[in-house]
């Protein structure tokens, strides 16, 4: 009786997630039409119009630069020339749901649903239990962190999620696998996808996850193969920017594209350690003024404060499960180097979903060690 009550539990916290999902986009279902071709002059007279085109211009929002910038990339125009700021790929695949549902949004939507059931799939991989690990997809779906990337769209940043989450995904893999070399490339194709997405620089963090846990395990022989694999990162980085080769740029000129999306995003940081108030207070330090971040939850807070506790925890025991591992120094090191700059919610949409799994892992160890008769039921 009690495993027929945990099947109904774990429907109705699916049916939630969907519910989460699909009421947002009715919502606003006038964002999902089939007409992007019929406004391209007018997104392409805004962009114009905007300081990404004229530096006396106005200040536009990114879901409008993006949604031109597939366009155009879909039209033949250069990466370099639209948008370089951002490396090409996800406006590539919003180009793709242009040319195939007319609409720059509806990937979005789709990539919305992939990255809540790669939570549960890294979860699974973590817990061992169907149940608990829908839970932390269900909680991140209640977001309004997760629910305005399908309002105010189209952005990149669920498409980083779910890059973000195969990585891990493929290595833990490798780590339980015989098969490890395949599932490491794999890792570092997808690698290459999250550093192809935007910029670059928090690929950093991925790095160094791939890494520690490989070293404190002493596991030399993933650890070779990693270093194999990762170049093919970097590749998969400059296969994105082909079009700029076949139009004739010069190599040594294309080499040094991502030197110049180095500096120009680098040039930007101000304000270090600002993402501590923002994530933990929602205080907002926005050059001299503080604003109040609207997507801002009271969970945002607990999960922080659950996960550390969680980190210390596993240094301390060193008894920590494999798959959380890769979770929890990732964690650590990208707020390590968001702490280097300006703080914006929008680093948060690959963080929050990855803290809320650690949180929940953290949750169902303590009460397992102190209540020992619980798993019994899960």
């Amino acid at each position: 009786m009690a495993l027929k009550n945990l099947k109904y539990i774990k429907i109705i916290l699916i049916a939630l997630i969907f519910y989460n999902v699909f009421s947002v986009v009715y919502s606003h279902k006038d964002l999902y039409t089939f007409n992007y071709w019929h406004n391209f002059s007018d997104l392409k007279k805004m962009v114009y119009d905007s300081v990404y085109k004229n530096k006396h211009g106005n200040f536009i929002k990114d879901f409008y630069l993006y949604s031109y910038s597939a366009g155009a990339l879909i039209k033949g125009e250069s990466p370099i020339i639209t948008n370089p700021e951002a490396p090409p790929l996800g406006k590539y695949l919003i180009g793709a749901s242009i040319l195939i549902f007319n609409n720059p949004n509806v990937v979005i939507f789709l990539f919305s649903l992939l990255s809540l059931f790669l939570m549960y799939l890294v979860g699974k991989q973590i817990f061992g239990n169907s149940l608990i690990a829908s839970l932390p997809p269900l909680l991140f779906s209640f977001e309004p962190i997760f629910k305005n990337q399908l309002i105010y769209t189209p952005l990149l940043d669920l498409m980083q999620l779910s890059f973000l989450l195969l990585i891990f995904y493929f290595f833990n893999r490798a780590r339980i696998t015989r098969n490890s070399f395949f599932n490491i490339f794999l890792s570092a194709v997808f690698l290459g996808a999250f550093i192809s997405t935007k910029f670059f620089g928090s690929g950093a963090a991925i790095i160094v996850a791939l890494v520690i846990p490989l070293l404190i395990h002493k596991d030399y022989m993933r650890l070779k193969q990693l270093i194999i694999s990762l170049p093919v990162a970097v590749l998969f980085l400059y296969s994105t920017y082909l079009k700029v080769l076949l139009d004739g740029y010069p190599l040594n000129k294309f080499l040094g594209i991502q030197k110049w999306i180095f500096l120009y995003n680098t040039g930007h940081l101000r304000q270090p350690f600002t993402i501590w108030p923002l994530l933990l207070i929602n205080k907002w330090y926005n050059g001299n003024a503080i604003a109040y971040d609207p997507q801002w939850f009271i969970t945002w807070p607990l999960i922080t404060v659950i996960s550390f506790l969680t980190l210390m925890r596993s240094f301390i025991a060193r008894n920590t499960k494999l798959e959380i591992e890769i979770l929890l120094v990732w964690s650590l090191s990208y707020l390590i180097l968001m702490s280097l700059g300006d703080a914006s919610a929008r680093y948060f949409v690959i963080l929050i979903p990855v803290l809320y799994i650690i949180a929940t892992y953290g949750v169902y160890e303590f009460l397992v060690f102190k209540f020992p008769k619980l798993k019994r039921y899960l």
